[in-house]
């Protein structure tokens, strides 16, 4: 599993599943290759920025290799 930040800031992200978990931190534009958690069941993801102004979470029922969860900031 990719996690990926595509925000203007560093994100910290805990990733879980069944026995299984880890933490750390994404820098602006950077990824994270997580292949223990592909084909896993309810994999949560969740993401902070550094400013600590927004949280996102995430529960993919069924992880497939290739899979990718991506922090973004989509401006108008």
């Amino acid at each position: 599993m990719l996690l990926v930040n595509e925000t203007g800031v560093p994100v910290q992200y805990w990733i879980s599943a069944a026995g299984m978990g880890d933490c750390g931190s994404i820098a602006v534009n950077g990824l994270v290759d997580l292949p223990g958690y592909d084909n896993q069941t309810n994999v949560t993801v969740e993401f902070l920025p550094s400013t600590g102004s927004a949280y996102f979470e995430v529960t993919i029922p069924q992880s497939q290799t290739g899979n990718q969860v991506e922090m973004a900031l989509v401006a108008p």
